[in-house]
């Protein structure tokens, strides 16, 4: 049985295919634990959380409180600071800022040496993000410290509930009155005895990682793949059956290589997760209570941070196993090779979508937390407390949860042992069968070279990933505009088009209502400076004036833009989503770029060296079109699907700003809006767009000729994978790690290139 079991492991471990594709799903792994934790300056980043660990390393729980406490109220006084500031600078809120200095006497002179010295920036570098972390830190910390508060709080429930006689008896065997019981019960061993409190970054961050639990999936289907499917490819089930062992240690050896593969990789993959965060936002104690973390308070479970790591990875490993046997089982009795992996794939959406989509509150909670994916949510399994109403009975949802898995494991196993020594389907997935249609040889090495690197290389699966990676992280962008630009759009809107009498009257009134205003101001003002107001008086009979006054800014804008029409020409058009798209205002799309030329690496690595590996350009040369047909094919090839893979993202991007700002006047003068005014003038905004795009997509042609490139230059798959996240890859993430300087050694900065950069205003 142990020469079995070695065997399985060795035959899937040892094949380079196998751990090439393990390598590369370790790489994915911390690559979105990266990209997930970005520090972009709006929130805190990981190196906030190391510092702040360092700070309260050898604290005791009195220091660390009155710590975090102090950082609490300097934050509070620089943001009281930075807020009437603000306030000052505007007609409107000067007023309130005067009436906020009033509530709060000699609060601003404390923290304004503070603010002006820009000291209080101690962990991030911007006022925002350091607000945000010391707020985390200080809800953290009083969640923690209020732990005995919890506990009580718990018990007198129970303690209500038994004594207060508003309960009949039946309603003292309702599900509300047991579960209240049950509360008590399952936290009555617990107390703040052994807590001591860190940031709950690293553990959490390093623990719930979707990502990683869909890297161990991939990965079990691999090993899957290598220890049952191969196997029926090459016609040796009927060999290993009638070994000298016969079938049944054959499939137990199997699905045991299969469970301690799970275990491994399990354990391999959340060990590089904690090692990373380790390093990257700071260690804390293992060895204290697991409610020293904010994120787990609510846990019953008298166990330790290490413990509760140590049942993570023990039950993601079960439940991985638990989906493996059942696609151990459906790869035994399929005749066709991908159609178990369809399976296993399906069987864990349907989960998701369960676990997603059901709600808490409904009849049919049970199902949305006794799947697998719910079993694999450990953090909400071992860090929280949840019981199910089971025929009126309160159970915990980590029993059934693992009884549940439990299930699955016995009923994979079954199968697996009965198809197994069956026998029956046992032979490869290739059968002759006849053909739906009638096969017709074509000589296009435009198609041939097209299935070769897409379908049979990967290629398309790999775009496809990518697509829906950018285009989750282009849509899921959030666009608020502030009250000042919901009156620029509404007001723009109704003034596109044409220049008429109605626009020019409209304009005129607007005009007049703020020229009102600030006379308004001003008579108000000048009375409480002659002593004919108080100030209280005048302040409050200024708000409605002011009030009208704080849009004055856009009007300008407004202004600025009939300006232009009087002198140039052009229509009126709202620009703000324009301006967005092009990149002039919302940020960078460094992200985006960063995942795109991931994706073209990752999906082009091949395109050259898969003649390589096979050794057939010799024969490829014989042919009637020869070496420079082929090339030319497989470069045909290449450009046309990162053409179309590199133009999708500025699809994204336009389908996720219209959703906020209306994009009206493709056939428009580019000229229109005031920023772009340097543009030729034959130029329409939609011809812009078409440029903006193509000039994208030219940027993603360009990075995959550059990694064929390369892929023909090494002759070998992964060195130019390796290369190309070297040449194309690294500079962009370097740029986004802060090293700016290193955007320039990229194509970033033609990737990212705006019309007025290229047709700048006279």
């Amino acid at each position: 049985m142990y020469r079995l079991l070695s065997y399985e492991l060795r035959k899937v471990w040892l094949r380079r295919g196998f751990l090439f594709a393990a390598v590369m799903l370790l790489l994915a792994d911390i690559f979105f634990l990266w990209y997930t934790n970005p520090d972009d300056g709006k929130s805190p980043g990981l190196r906030a959380y190391k510092m702040f660990s360092e700070d309260i390393s050898g604290m005791t729980e009195a220091e660390k409180s009155s710590f975090v406490r102090e950082l609490k109220e300097t934050a509070d006084g620089v943001s009281f600071v930075i807020r009437i500031l603000a306030m000052q600078k505007g007609a409107v809120g000067a007023q309130f800022a005067e009436q906020e200095l009033c509530e709060n006497p000699g609060l601003f002179e404390a923290y304004y040496d503070l603010y002006e010295s820009g000291e209080y920036l101690r962990y991030t570098d911007s006022p925002e993000a350091e607000f945000a972390f010391i707020n985390e830190m200080y809800e953290e910390e009083r969640k923690v410290a209020d732990y005995d508060a919890f506990l009580a709080a718990v018990r007198e429930r129970a303690d209500t509930l038994g004594g207060i006689s508003v309960f009949a008896p039946k309603d003292g065997d309702s599900f509300a009155s047991r579960n209240i019981k049950k509360s008590a019960e399952d936290f009555a061993s617990l107390s703040s005895d052994g807590i001591r409190w860190a940031p709950s970054k690293s553990i959490s961050a390093a623990t719930e990682n979707v990502w990683t639990d869909l890297c161990l999936i991939l990965l079990s289907f691999l090993f899957i793949g290598g220890m049952i499917t191969e196997e029926k490819q090459k016609m040796l089930s009927c060999v290993t059956r009638a070994a000298r062992f016969g079938s049944g240690p054959n499939i137990a050896s199997k699905l045991l290589a299969l469970l301690i593969h799970c275990t491994v990789s399990t354990a391999l993959l959340y060990g590089s997760n904690l090692l990373y965060f380790a390093l990257a936002a700071g260690r804390c104690d293992l060895t204290a209570s697991l409610q020293s973390l904010a994120s787990y308070t609510e846990s019953c479970l008298p166990i330790s941070i290490l413990g509760y790591i140590v049942l993570s990875v023990i039950t993601k490993a079960l439940v991985l196993f638990a989906s493996g046997s059942l696609v151990t089982a459906a790869c035994i009795a399929s005749e066709r090779v991908v159609l178990p992996y369809f399976c296993g794939a399906a069987l864990w959406v349907i989960s998701c979508a369960q676990y997603s989509f059901i709600p808490a509150a409904s009849k049919a909670s049970a199902a949305k937390y006794l799947n697998l994916y719910g079993a694999l949510r450990t953090e909400a399994l071992y860090g929280g407390y949840l019981n199910l109403d089971m025929f009126g009975s309160p159970v915990s949802r980590l029993t059934l949860s693992l009884f549940t898995t439990g299930i699955v494991i016995l009923s994979g196993t079954a199968l697996s042992f009965l198809l197994f020594s069956r026998g029956e389907a046992a032979r490869a997935g290739r059968t002759v069968r006849r053909a739906a249609r009638r096969f017709r040889p074509h000589a296009s090495p435009f198609r041939y070279e097209f299935h070769k690197l897409m379908a049979a290389g990967r290629g398309l699966l790999i775009l496809l990933v990518f697509c829906f990676l950018i285009g989750y992280s282009t849509l899921s962008r959030a666009y608020t505009p502030t009250a000042q630009e919901n009156y620029y759009m509404s007001v723009m809107l109704r003034l596109e088009g044409e220049p008429t009498k109605e626009k020019t009257a409209l304009l005129e009134a607007e005009s007049a209502r703020f020229k009102e205003a600030f006379d308004n101001i001003e008579k108000i003002e000048r009375l409480v400076a002659d002593g004919e107001l108080e100030s209280d008086v005048g302040g409050a009979m200024k708000l409605k004036w002011q009030s009208i006054a704080a849009f004055y800014p856009e009007f300008q804008r407004i202004g600025q833009q009939m300006r232009h029409i009087e002198e140039c020409g052009g229509k009126f058009i709202y620009d703000t989503g324009y301006l967005c798209l092009f990149g002039a205002v919302g940020g960078d799309m460094l992200r985006e770029f960063i995942l795109l030329s991931v994706g073209t690496v990752l999906a082009f690595g091949h395109v050259m060296s898969i003649e390589h590996k096979s050794g057939t350009w010799g024969l490829l040369c014989a042919t009637a079109r020869g070496r420079r047909g082929v090339i030319r094919g497989k470069l045909a090839v290449v450009c046309a699907a990162s053409a179309v893979f590199s133009a999708l993202p500025f699809v994204f991007r336009w389908i996720g700003i219209s959703r906020t700002f209306p994009m009206h006047g493709l056939m428009f003068p580019a000229q229109s809006i005031p920023l772009f005014r340097g543009c030729p003038s034959f130029m329409t905004v939609g011809m812009l767009v078409l440029l903006k795009m193509f000039l994208e997509a030219a940027v993603g042609v360009a990075l995959a000729l550059i990694t064929a490139g390369l892929s023909g230059w090494r002759k070998n798959h992964a060195q130019a994978i390796f290369f190309g996240m070297l040449i194309l890859c690294a500079p962009a993430v370097l740029a986004a790690l802060g090293f700016t300087f290193a955007r320039n050694f990229s194509l970033y900065p033609l990737y990212s290139l705006a019309p007025h950069s290229v047709f700048p205003a006279v």
